[in-house]
């Protein structure tokens, strides 16, 4: 189970090379899958979006970009909040950036119609809890998240080259236990069909489905309250 404070450590020192570190994690396709993200959320009616782990702001542009005017975004990280609203800045954006903790969220049942987290859900403490928060203040939820393929031959080639960019990466950051943290997680954590079985566990929505994404290093998961 990852630790909260370690996580929160981690990511506050690495924010100014998060987006370098999903290039060397997802061999350079995040940002497409971050695209097939909210092209997925968009096929419901959208027009308010919660996007958890935020990160630098990536999806909740994304969505900007595509009309939709009620945008919150969180992260628990303050230094990647910090680096998303320079970003705003810039960009003349009136996404609301907040610091929040996704297992205990400050918003009201089914306030969102839609909520995203991406490449952040297995980085919380709490599983249980955040999945519960998640189905609590939205009607439909998208995940992307790294996971391992199923094929055993591409997962063993696909780790050991994520392992090579270890030391390219302990150059580039002072936290490369960050790295090798990431690359760990993505290998422990439970996809496609075993996390499948989380959300039909702990969120009350009723249509769960996945799609696998490169050979299965990640994944998109959509979960619908069907009326």
């Amino acid at each position: 189970m990852p630790n909260a404070q370690y996580i929160k450590s981690m990511f506050d020192d690495i924010s100014s090379r998060y987006d370098l570190l999903n290039d060397l994690l997802s061999a350079g396709t995040h940002r497409l899958w971050k695209k097939k993200l909210i092209n997925s959320a968009l096929k419901s009616e959208t027009r308010s979006v919660l996007d958890c782990a935020t990160g630098t702001g990536d999806i909740a542009f994304g969505f900007e970009e595509r009309s939709i005017q009620k945008i919150t975004a969180i992260d628990f990280s303050p230094l990647m909040i910090k680096a998303a609203n320079e970003r705003k800045l810039k960009k003349g954006s009136c996404i609301d950036f907040q610091v929040q903790d996704v297992s205990n969220l400050p918003f009201k049942e089914e306030e969102f119609d839609v909520a995203t987290i991406s490449f952040g859900i297995r980085n919380v403490e709490n599983l249980e809890k955040s999945l519960q928060e998640l189905s609590r203040v939205s009607k439909n939820l998208f995940i992307l998240e790294f996971g391992t393929p199923e094929n055993n031959l591409w997962k063993k080639i696909y780790f050991s080259s994520l392992k090579a960019y270890f030391p390219v990466f302990s150059l580039l950051t002072k936290r490369s236990d960050a790295y090798d943290y990431l690359i760990s997680s993505s290998e422990k954590f439970p996809s496609g069909e075993k996390f499948c079985s989380l959300l039909k566990k702990h969120t009350s929505f009723t249509e769960i489905k996945y799609h696998p994404l490169f050979g299965g290093i990640a994944y998109i998961y959509e979960a619908k309250r069907l009326i």
